[in-house]
C-alpha cells in the first residue's frame, strides 16, 4: 500500500481543512425586511438626464473635435474646376498650344 511518508503538507490548502468545527453555521435573520420604494417620475428622468450627461461629457473626452487644417474644401474644388475647365472645352492640345503662345 501507499506509505505515509510519501504525504506532503501543501500549505495552500491550510485554509480548506477547518478541522473539527461545523461547516455549517447558525443563520442569522435580519431585524426588519428593506423598504421599497418606486422612483418619482420627476427623480427617475433627473437620473436618467445626469447619466447621459456624464456619458454625453465622456464622448467628447474620447473623442475631442480635430481642428481642420489646410485650404478649406470649396476652394480647393473651385480651383480644380479653374484649371479643368480648359482641358475640356479646347482639349489637351489646344491648351498645349496656348501655353507655347503665353511662353513665347
Amino acid at each position: 500500500m501507499v506509505d505515509s511518508n510519501f504525504y506532503v503538507e501543501n500549505p495552500s490548502n491550510k485554509q480548506m481543512h477547518y478541522g473539527d468545527k461545523a461547516i455549517v453555521g447558525v443563520v442569522d435573520f435580519p431585524d426588519r425586511l428593506p423598504v421599497r420604494r418606486p422612483y418619482n417620475y420627476f427623480e427617475a428622468q433627473a437620473l436618467y438626464n445626469g447619466i447621459m450627461n456624464d456619458v454625453f461629457i465622456q464622448q467628447q473626452h474620447a473623442n475631442p473635435q480635430k481642428v481642420k487644417k489646410g485650404i478649406p474644401k470649396i476652394i480647393k474644388l473651385a480651383l480644380g474646376t479653374l484649371i479643368a475647365t480648359p482641358f475640356v472645352l479646347i482639349g489637351v492640345k489646344g491648351v498645349n498650344k496656348l501655353i507655347a503662345k503665353i511662353r513665347h
